[in-house]
């Protein structure tokens, strides 16, 4: 009969405190970096672009700003906002218009979100 290694009751206390840990680390993390991208967000004046996007944590899409912030949509997206499409903002609100490139290759005018939303 194999010999079957059994670590120590405090090595498997140790491991559950780690994974617990990293559970809350990581939400704590993320709860910080979404706080400070809103209250950025909300005190910025800008035209940006949206350069990119991924669902995140399956909940919701996030679309990155070329200026490093972030707005996010339910799935499905459709044709709300797409990378490509130019977003401006006045400072001290969450109130945001997003622009479209028509056939000409000119941002038009496409519609108005409220980051404090998820649409």
């Amino acid at each position: 009969m194999p010999y079957e290694f059994k670590p120590p009751l405090a090595i498997k206390i140790l491991l559950g405190l780690l994974v617990v840990i990293l559970f809350f680390g990581t939400h704590i993390v993320l709860s910080i970096r979404g706080s400070k991208n809103k209250k950025s967000f909300y005190e910025q004046s800008f035209a940006s672009l949206i350069i990119k996007s991924n669902i995140y944590q399956g909940r919701s899409v996030e679309f990155h700003l070329e200026n490093g912030l972030k707005v996010y949509f339910l799935p499905p997206v459709g044709d709300k906002i797409m990378i490509g499409d130019s977003i401006r903002k006045d400072v001290n609100t969450y109130i945001y218009d997003v622009y479209r490139k028509d056939a000409n290759g000119e941002y038009k005018f496409w519609a108005t979100y409220n980051k404090d939303r998820i649409y």
